[in-house]
């Protein structure tokens, strides 16, 4: 029983690296919701208020095909090597 200091320790040093981890995760939110109102001031100042999602490309139907099915269709059959 006398070595439970270590179990504290180690239970320091884990909610030490979790709060660190939550502090820089929080500044990083932060950092990309003002460069996200930049990017907004940006779009508005060009006389749009927001972006336009229906001006993305239309895709096929080959290039929705899963990463499994093409992978699949670039690789040689077993035996074809």
């Amino acid at each position: 029983m006398a070595d439970v200091w270590y179990l504290a320790l180690a239970y320091g040093i884990i909610w030490l690296g979790l709060f660190g981890y939550l502090f820089r995760l929080s500044r990083h939110a932060r950092d990309l919701g003002r460069e996200l109102n930049v990017l907004r001031e940006v779009l508005a100042t060009e006389g749009r208020d927001e972006p336009e999602w229906d001006d993305a490309p239309e895709f096929d139907e080959e290039s929705q095909a899963t990463v499994g099915e093409r992978l699949a269709a670039s690789q040689p059959a077993p035996g074809e090597a």
